[in-house]
């Protein structure tokens, strides 16, 4: 009997059953769907304390400063917490720095929305402290946060481009010389009294466009992030 044949008469022997509920199936079996929230927190698990500690450790040594120089406290916040966007950067570029690249890009997620996802749980812890570092510092709320969230995002600029153009500890390397860069250069601001209200304009003006340039950045990052695709539907 030929193979055509064959498959044939096994269709009319043993019909199919019928596909309904198909779909229903197949979200019952594992792996179960995971939201967003979900895979968001569930990363949040996978960043290591020491990242933590050293998160809140820095907006902690800028709240002291803050107390105890009450006229300082601003600048003082605006030079510790680049430190902060190093340490988000350095977590983000952690899987190249061990070799793990290969083995995430195979996970059910993928290399890219694992990466999205430790950023977006890192930046908004990040962003909720320095609101409270905002508070702390008093005067406006507003114009402190400015002055505060520009050299921030200046350094998440700055180490994002380097360690995508430069892989391996290099990478970070550069990235930590952006962050003391960017905390010299808010001392010499201070120094040459660049806190004053008529040059507020200036830093809205610093604040768009680095805000701008590291959303940019951020997309080339996760653009630049190969993945395998895997239907897990």
């Amino acid at each position: 009997m030929k193979k055509r044949d064959l498959k044939r008469a096994l269709t009319e022997a043993y019909p199919a059953p019928d596909r309904a509920g198909k779909r229903t199936f197949f979200r019952q079996m594992p792996p179960a769907p995971v939201s967003h929230l979900r895979l968001l927190l569930g990363q949040a698990g996978y960043i290591r304390p020491l990242t933590w500690a050293a998160s809140a450790g820095v907006f902690a040594l800028a709240l002291a400063l803050g107390r105890a120089f009450p006229a300082d406290a601003v600048w003082a916040a605006a030079a510790l917490t680049p430190f902060a966007a190093m340490i988000a950067v350095a977590e983000s570029a952690r899987s190249a720095l061990y070799g793990m690249e290969e083995l995430e890009r195979s996970a059910r997620f993928g290399l890219r929305s694992v990466a999205l996802a430790r950023m977006g749980a890192l930046g908004l812890a990040h962003f909720f402290l320095l609101g409270l570092l905002t508070a702390a510092c008093g005067g406006s709320f507003f114009r402190t946060g400015v002055y505060i969230l520009t050299p921030y995002l200046l350094t998440d600029l700055l180490g994002l481009a380097a360690v995508r153009r430069v892989r391996g500890k290099e990478g970070l390397y550069l990235c930590a010389a952006a962050a003391v860069l960017t905390a010299g250069l808010a001392l010499v601001l201070h120094s040459v009294r660049a806190y004053a209200p008529d040059d507020f304009r200036w830093w809205l003006l610093s604040l768009a466009l680095a805000a701008a340039l590291t959303g940019r950045e951020h997309l080339k990052t996760l653009h630049s992030t190969e993945e395998m695709s895997w239907n897990w539907s």
